[in-house]
This record gives structure tokens, C-alpha cells and sequence, in this order.
């Protein structure tokens, strides 16, 4: 793991860290999904994006941001982002996009462990977007870090493919809406909104079945936890 973290345009992230469901797949080459120079950016996932347009601009995190779509949007619409990923050149590739388009200022990013990743702050608004680990202790740990990681008043926007509805992963990989509800209102979280939907798959043709659930920390959470 890697606390490291530097502006888009600055120094190179070093080591090469295990990710989410790293621990779970350890043959599983991670960094071949990624060209590492930013050409593989994706698209910005509209409905995990959109608890933020309520939001005013502030710190918001992205925990697995992949090539880093959704991180690149926030920071265009004026959020100053951390970026964390498993790969090495999904975050070369964060940076590279960044840069192109002038967003290195807001834009910081890590390669790191997202169940062992500990943020130096709390962020306003905290994003998942289909990077949790499988079921077991490295998705309990992220789901803890998700939480930990918000501000008292702060938005969550997770989204993962739906064990119920899915027929091509393997026993454990996806998440029910059930488990995520419980796990996050277990963690202090007020869950304000939780569906099963079909969405276009990221980065592939056709739809597929997902679980959306957004959900915020109390306000008091600060005082609680003291």
C-alpha cells in the first residue's frame, strides 16, 4: 500500500499497491485494463455523478476511479478530487487526462489498497463506482473507509453490479441491495436512497443490472464519534 499522492501533473505515484479485490484475485493482472497515457478515459457515470449537482463544489473522493471518468467530471464542475486505484496505470491514466485538459490543481491521486487506503481528510462527497472487493473482509474494510472517509453532512454514491439479477460472476463477487444497505446503515450512515436498476455497462455495449444506494453522514456524526 501507498499513502503517496501528488497533483495530476506532479510526481509519479511509487510501488505498486495491491486494490480493491486485489487479495481475492492475486493472478489477476489489474494494470492490463488500462493503456496508462489516458486514452482509455471513460465516460462519467450520470446517475453516481448526480447526488453531487445539489452539492456546492468542495472534497470529494473517488475510491477505485479506474481511468478516471467520474474524477475528471467532478473536477470540471469545480470539486478538488482524490483519486485512488488499485493499478498503476489506471491512475497514469487519471493523470495523463488530467493534465491534457488543465485539471492537474484539482486533481490528486494515489495508488493504493482501497481497504487498507486511510484518507488525511473527510471529503463532502465520496464515490464507488463498481470497485468493491468481493464479499469478505476486504469489502467490509472498503465499505469501513467509504464511511470514515465522509464528512458529517457528507454525500455517498456507491454502485455495483447486482448479485440478484447478474448470471456471469463468480459466488461473491457482486453485492445484494440488502447487504450494502445493512452494512453502510451499520456504519452510521443514513441511507437515503437505494435501487436496483438497469444501467449501461461501463465501457461495454448493452445494459446490465446494478444496485445504486446513496446515502449521508449524519451531522452529528462528529459529535458522536468524540
Amino acid at each position: 500500500m501507498t499513502h503517496n499522492t501528488g497533483h495530476a501533473c506532479g510526481t509519479h505515484d511509487s510501488g505498486h499497491a495491491h486494490g480493491p479485490g486485489a487479495a481475492s484475485y492475486p493472478d489477476f493482472e489489474w494494470d492490463d485494463l488500462y493503456t496508462g497515457d489516458g486514452s482509455d478515459t471513460s465516460d462519467p457515470d450520470p446517475t453516481l455523478l448526480a447526488p453531487a449537482d445539489d452539492l456546492p463544489p468542495g472534497r470529494a473522493l473517488d475510491l477505485g476511479c479506474g481511468s478516471g471518468g467520474n474524477a475528471l467530471a467532478l473536477a470540471e464542475r469545480g470539486w478538488r478530487v482524490t483519486g485512488v486505484d488499485l493499478a498503476p496505470r489506471a491512475i497514469a491514466s487519471t493523470r495523463a487526462a488530467a493534465c491534457a485538459r488543465g485539471l492537474d490543481d484539482r486533481v490528486e491521486l494515489a495508488v493504493a489498497d482501497s481497504a487498507t487506503w486511510r484518507p488525511e481528510t473527510t471529503y463532502a462527497f465520496v464515490l464507488s463506482s463498481y470497485a468493491l472487493p468481493p464479499r469478505g473482509p476486504a469489502r467490509t474494510a472498503t465499505l469501513a473507509v467509504l464511511a470514515a472517509a465522509l464528512a458529517p453532512g457528507g454525500t455517498l454514491a456507491l454502485g455495483e453490479w447486482d448479485e440478484e439479477a447478474c448470471d456471469w460472476a463468480e459466488p461473491g463477487d457482486l453485492v445484494t441491495l440488502a447487504e450494502l444497505t445493512e452494512a453502510l446503515t451499520g456504519l452510521g450512515l443514513d441511507v437515503v436512497r437505494a435501487e436496483r436498476q438497469v444501467v449501461p455497462r461501463i465501457q461495454h455495449p448493452g445494459e446490465d443490472h446494478a444496485v445504486i444506494v446513496i446515502a449521508r453522514k449524519p451531522h452529528d456524526a462528529l459529535e458522536a464519534s468524540g
